[in-house]
């Protein structure tokens, strides 16, 4: 757990790397969790809620399992835990596992995937860094999965995504250009992958407004799984589907995967800052 002076505090899990609360001073929560966790969860499954770490496969775009391996893995370390100039940290690293060497176009692989968050009175910094140790290129998807808890998915809007080309997974996986200055929940389905995206902003109708910004991350995702399938999600509560939205940033198109020469690394940043 990091704990800030201001009274804002984060904790983050080594199952997964996994944010499972961010909250500001006063002790409000910012991120959604299911009712299920902890006493619900299994070992081998993702955590539902929270910020899971989707690596290196962005849901079931290639062969590896729905947004790969990295969010189910127990090898992950604690490399670092400080506090400098009063902004506290945690760093992790995970390196090849047998899950890994087991995953199809990967048993060669050699890297090194680095998380860092840091966290301040109203915001926080999530860090993914990439490592390829091997003599050929590291290609890859992956997201950060954000789930922000929201009073009524009705009442939320994101907004900054007008004139974005998006791909929609409700309509087929067609490409639409958006044409809305914001981006509502009626109830319905939302999975939406915007391409080439800058800050995006989600309001929950309350005045509250967080503000999603990334560097090396090039896409945005925004997503609410809607009343008509809320219940295929076992590890979702009761009417908990109208208590999130997902905005992720990440690099979602396996058309334009990041690509990683041997030797070298890749940043993935997301700063997520609130404003009530």
């Amino acid at each position: 757990k990091l704990s800030h002076a201001s009274g804002s505090s984060l904790e983050v899990t080594t199952y997964g790397a996994h944010v499972t609360s961010w909250k500001l001073p006063g002790d409000k929560e910012q991120l959604y969790m299911t009712s299920q966790w902890p006493h619900g969860f299994k070992k081998g499954k993702g955590i539902r809620g929270g910020i899971p770490v989707c690596w290196p496969q962005f849901s079931q775009s290639g062969p590896l399992p729905n947004h790969g391996f990295l969010r189910t893995s127990e090898a992950w370390e604690v490399v670092d835990a400080s506090t400098t100039d009063g902004v506290p940290s945690v760093t992790m690293r995970i390196g090849p596992t047998p899950e890994s060497r087991a995953a199809p176009g990967w048993a060669e692989a050699e890297f090194d995937v680095t998380v860092r968050v840091s966290l301040l009175a109203d915001s926080f910094r999530f860090e993914l860094e990439v490592a390829n140790n091997a003599e050929v290129p590291l290609v890859f998807t992956g997201a950060l999965h954000t789930y922000f808890a929201v009073p009524d998915v009705k009442t939320a809007a994101v907004r900054g995504l007008k004139g974005r080309k998006f791909i929609d997974k409700v309509r087929d996986f067609q490409k639409f250009d958006e044409a809305e200055e914001v981006v509502a929940f009626v109830g319905e389905k939302v999975d939406r992958g915007y391409l080439q995206t800058d800050t995006v902003v989600m309001a929950d109708g309350t005045g509250r407004e967080i503000a999603i910004s990334k560097e090396g991350w090039t896409d945005s995702v925004v997503w609410n799984i809607g009343e008509a399938e809320a219940g295929s999600l076992a590890d979702m509560g009761p009417g908990e589907w109208q208590r999130y939205v997902c905005v992720e940033s990440g690099v979602i198109d396996p058309e334009t995967p990041v690509t990683v020469a041997p030797n070298e690394s890749w940043l993935g940043i997301q700063t997520i800052s609130c404003k009530l």
